[in-house]
């Protein structure tokens, strides 16, 4: 089967903004953005998004992010200090990191583009990070070699995409395949709405070969959502050790690196 187009998977996010549908307030609105933070901070604590995203480390950087979303993380940079800019597919979700800047009185620069396609020079950017984007992307190849393009020599990757030999790739979702009839391709796309046209996941070392012109590549999994996987386990878990099986089985496959 052939990737969709862009042109599809824009339609797709334009209309269903990231996690919108679980959200009970108005799109855009100050209580909209307070709740999703909420959200986010229970898959992502607040600890491990500032060891993650090393947001200390770039006051005056140039810091862009692919795949904005609603600004939770960009917004996080621009708090910091850094210089920030947000790209985005689609209108949507430009104007929603527009809306939460406004909201914070923080400064930034934001565009409607693709992945694919990034209106920045080579080498002028100090980070780059792209979460849970890379997969939904048609070619994720092409998406890729265009952050290592616009990063500088020694500049930050982070990436998230999901991971193939997850708890719910490799346990939660075959089994959905059978009572559902689904495939487990169908049901990964499903995974961020009933009619998302792209999703994909990959294993450690298929990110490492995608990532493979990066340098010092750290690569871990996290996110065991305790209340769809196996939610016995948190009963019964010691809380470290069922951290240390989230980086094995987690959902999210996270990669960090350096151009060299």
């Amino acid at each position: 089967m052939n990737p969709p187009r862009i042109q599809e998977v824009r339609a797709y996010w334009e209309l269903n903004p990231v996690s919108a549908a679980a959200v009970p307030h108005p799109l855009g609105s100050p209580e909209y953005f307070a709740y999703y933070d909420r959200l986010r901070e229970k898959n992502e604590s607040l600890g491990f998004s500032l060891r993650l995203h090393e947001y200390n480390l770039f006051p005056g950087k140039r810091v862009l992010d692919v795949g904005c979303g609603n600004g939770y993380v960009l917004s996080r940079y621009a708090l910091a200090g850094a210089t920030v800019y947000g790209v985005d597919l689609t209108n949507t979700a430009i104007a929603l990191c527009r809306g939460r800047f406004r909201l914070l009185g923080l400064a930034g620069h934001f565009a409607v583009g693709s992945a694919e396609e990034l209106p920045f020079e080579k080498n002028s950017l100090d980070c780059v990070c792209c979460m849970g984007v890379l997969h939904h992307t048609p070619d994720t190849e092409r998406a890729v070699a265009e952050i290592f393009r616009v990063l500088r020599p020694g500049g930050r990757l982070i990436v998230m995409v999901y991971h193939r030999n997850s708890a719910i790739h490799r346990i939660k979702l075959p089994v959905t395949k059978i009572i559902t009839g689904k495939t487990v391709a169908q049901l990964v796309n499903e995974v961020d709405g009933t009619g998302n046209p792209k999703g994909d996941v990959y294993s450690k070392s298929e990110l490492l070969q995608l990532l493979k012109q990066f340098k010092s590549l750290d690569v871990f999994a996290g996110l065991l959502p305790r209340w769809t996987v196996l939610p016995w386990l948190v009963r019964v878990v010691p809380r470290l050790l069922y951290h240390k099986v989230e980086r094995k089985w987690g959902w999210f496959l996270y990669a960090k690196g350096v151009k060299p």
